[in-house]
């Protein structure tokens, strides 16, 4: 058997934000690892879910993932957002260890989102590796003169009267939450969004009610018509949402901007836009034109009991060897946030 050199490893529940929080503590990480997001998810799947914490001598690994029953068997998923393993160090050998602590604990197979921008040494199996998008990040280490100068001609058009109308964007986040509360459901019903965006009242105020997540709302006649919403840490920041009403969506460029210049005022490095719904479609287009780093969306699919899941695949009536799609395959007419 294989030295993995694991001094510690510990899963912190939900149950402990303060140990979740020291955890990632100096390590470079996502609005996607951290308590807060990932109990505001919990609000609406009920999943068990913890914060991995794997120690070397040299290294630390840090990610979270949640606990999902299918017939009584265990798969885990990392929670909505752009998580992934993040740490400091190179950690020799740990996806052979954590691949025998899958094993161990039984789980049979874990899907693990990789973030775009951040991550740790540690050496992942090519046949695990899939990419299935393109996320588009702004660099806002940039001056802004410079990001203007990225933004596409369509861009720079919409935003000449930018400095003009500043009067009309708002930050007041009462009005905003209430206004991107009532208007959620029915605003991405009519965009027939994916269930993956079915998220409960509950999850959704528990997000805009953090205190690192910002809301900017357009306003007419102090009534809110449109608002972007964002969420950051120290290392980067995440466009989450925009909602606007009939009329209003030629906001949604303004706003994100100015959400950009907010973020690079408090000296948060990147601005992960996301992608498209699929690749190359009018929402990737849509974020490309603001000039953005083009970066690969990569995921682990990870088989930890063959057998098993070759079986759970046959039940539900898909191919085992196919995971070009979504993966676990035997939840693909199940899916669930």
């Amino acid at each position: 058997m294989e030295d993995f050199a694991v001094v510690s490893q510990k899963l912190i529940p939900l149950s402990d934000p303060i140990q979740w929080q020291a955890a990632l503590q100096n390590v470079p990480h996502a609005f996607g690892h951290t308590w807060e997001s990932c109990y505001a998810m919990h609000l609406t799947t009920g999943y068990p879910t913890n914060l991995h914490v794997w120690q070397s001598s040299e290294a630390k690994v840090v990610f979270p993932l949640a606990e999902r029953t299918y017939q009584g068997y265990t798969d885990v998923v990392t929670p909505y957002g752009f998580s992934g393993f993040v740490g400091t160090g190179t950690f020799v050998n740990f996806m052979l260890a954590w691949r025998r602590f899958a094993v161990q604990t039984g789980y049979v197979c874990g899907y693990i989102a990789l973030n775009p921008v951040l991550g740790t040494q540690v050496e992942l199996n090519l046949e695990d590796i899939f990419v299935p998008n393109r996320l588009y990040v702004v660099n806002l280490q940039l001056s802004v003169n410079e990001l203007y100068q990225k933004l596409s001609q369509n861009r720079k058009r919409q935003l000449k009267d930018f400095e003009n109308q500043k009067h009309l964007y708002s930050f007041d986040k009462l009005a905003l939450k209430d206004f991107f509360i009532s208007n959620y459901h029915s605003f991405f019903a009519s965009k027939t969004a994916a269930n993956i965006y079915n998220f409960s009242l509950l999850t959704l105020s528990a997000l805009v009610d953090n205190e690192k997540v910002l809301l900017i709302g357009y306003t007419e006649n102090s009534q809110v018509k449109a608002v972007v919403v964002l969420a950051y840490t120290d290392y980067m920041g995440e466009y989450l949402f925009n909602l606007s009403l009939p009329g209003y969506e030629n906001q949604t460029t303004p706003l994100l901007w100015h959400s950009a210049l907010c973020l690079k005022e408090k000296g948060i490095p990147y601005l992960n836009l996301g992608g498209g719904v699929n690749p190359g479609d009018s929402i990737a287009s849509f974020k490309q034109r603001f000039g953005p780093l083009d970066l690969p969306l990569r995921c682990l699919k990870q088989v930890y009991r063959e057998k098993l899941y070759n079986t759970l695949c046959e039940q539900a009536k898909v191919d085992p060897a196919d995971r070009t799609g979504y993966f676990p395959a035997y939840r693909r007419f199940s899916q669930k946030i």
